[in-house]
């Protein structure tokens, strides 16, 4: 994965999986549920800027969406994979696909509403 993504838009693709998985389940759940904590955001100067050609904006832009769509279908996948083979065998599987970003963002979902618990064998 790139690595232009900013967090801003990590946290966003990991709130866009879980409120589609939910959807997906029907799973109703409360706003005290998930948490969607909003940090302060350090104001810093932004790096100096440069032209890019319009044709290369739309193709970057393009690129972004289309890496945003696969790592929410392989977070959805895991999600599945949790649901019926557990969720070590699950992390085990994006530990597999040597993807940090991929990592970092299930980790993200897993933990954002303790989503991790209903994954796990009791």
């Amino acid at each position: 994965m790139s690595e232009d993504l900013k967090k801003m838009e990590k946290e966003e693709i990991s709130k866009e999986i879980i409120s589609e998985w939910y959807k997906e389940k029907g799973v109703e759940t409360e706003k005290s549920e998930i948490l969607v904590e909003k940090k302060e955001e350090k104001k810093e100067p932004s790096p100096p800027s440069f032209s890019v050609p319009r044709k290369d904006k739309d193709n970057l832009k393009k690129e972004e969406e289309e890496k945003k769509l696969l790592i929410k279908g392989k977070i959805k996948e895991l999600l599945a994979l949790a649901e019926t083979k557990g969720l070590e065998r699950s992390i085990k599987e994006a530990r597999k696909q040597n993807n940090p970003f991929l990592l970092d963002i299930y980790h993200d979902v897993l933990a954002k509403d303790a989503a991790y618990k209903r994954f796990l064998s009791g």
